[in-house]
């Protein structure tokens, strides 16, 4: 009963929340992470025992046995990049897991009046996240994690801590349901202008059947509603074929991506294409599991 009382309680949260409007900057903290995830469409809050699920939702890291840890890098846009890694362990009854994610926007150009030239300059961002996911009742699971974002902004910085909130639900063997709120906190000051967190409120579900695994998603940021499909397609256990669609976004839809398991190790390629003159996304991962 306290269970579902608590799921009753994580889901009015989604409904009512009301997330903050985030600018430019920290926009490059909510780019989907994961060449598996982004395979998949983005539909990843659902998705149990991986480390990048801790992106999507701290609690669908239950599962993971062992240690578990995945790198990526992800050439985002024409001079944007974005190299991430989660490794995540089990440890006494829980499952524990670090992650970093770092953006930079390069070769910007800036000028202090409309008489002088332009300058080149640079945008980083940088996440580091400390969380856990554990048993809260059977076939319940929660998961939170902790971070510190900062934002600089040619010699302009500020920084900001924030929170991560999950629960991962499984009714029935192969089937799982997933909350989220992800990147909730305060404001980052750069100057005189404060810009919001990317905070992201997400629920999805996840059924793995022979050698299909389909995921969805609804996600909530900066007001709007966006709907994510995923379908990962498993041959003999080396072979990952995989495919995604997102409706509501302005400049990206379909996504497509590839995996190749030996022994402990697996190598992910997705490809994200961008309308709207944009040049498109590849996201590259090792994954290792021990």
């Amino acid at each position: 009963m306290k269970s579902i009382i608590f799921l009753f309680v994580i889901v009015l949260v989604l409904l009512t929340g009301l997330p903050a409007e985030s600018t430019v900057g920290l926009k490059m903290l909510s780019a989907e992470a994961g060449a598996r995830a982004v395979g998949m469409g983005g539909a990843f809050s659902a998705v149990p025992g991986d480390p990048y699920s801790a992106a999507y939702n701290p609690a669908a890291t239950w599962g993971v046995e062992g240690i578990s840890g995945s790198f990526g890098y992800n050439t985002y846009w024409e001079n944007t990049r974005i190299e991430t890694g989660y490794i995540s362990f089990f440890k006494r009854a829980a499952v524990i897991t670090a992650g970093v994610q770092f953006a930079a926007v390069d070769d910007m150009e800036g000028r202090t009046a409309f008489t002088e030239d332009f300058y080149p300059f640079s945008a980083h961002d940088i996440s580091f996240k400390l969380g856990a996911s554990f048993e809260l009742d059977k076939n319940y699971y929660l998961g939170f994690s902790l971070g510190w974002i900062m934002e600089k902004i040619d010699q302009y910085d500020g920084s900001a801590v924030n929170f991560d909130m999950g629960l991962l639900v499984q009714p029935r063997e192969n089937l799982n349901i997933g909350f989220a709120v992800v990147n909730f906190g305060g404001t980052v000051k750069l100057l005189s202008e404060s810009v919001d967190l990317p905070t992201t409120y997400r629920g999805g579900v996840s059924y793995a059947y022979r050698q299909f695994n389909t995921a969805a998603d609804l996600a909530m940021l900066d007001g709007d509603i966006y709907v994510h499909f995923g379908e990962e397609f498993t041959l003999k256990d080396m072979l990952f074929i995989r495919a995604g669609y997102r409706f509501g976004y302005d400049t990206k839809d379909f996504s497509a991506g590839l995996g190749f398991s030996k022994r402990n190790f697996r190598i992910d390629y997705a490809f994200l294409p961008f309308g709207g003159g944009l040049s498109d996304s590849h996201l590259f991962n090792l994954t290792f599991d021990f």
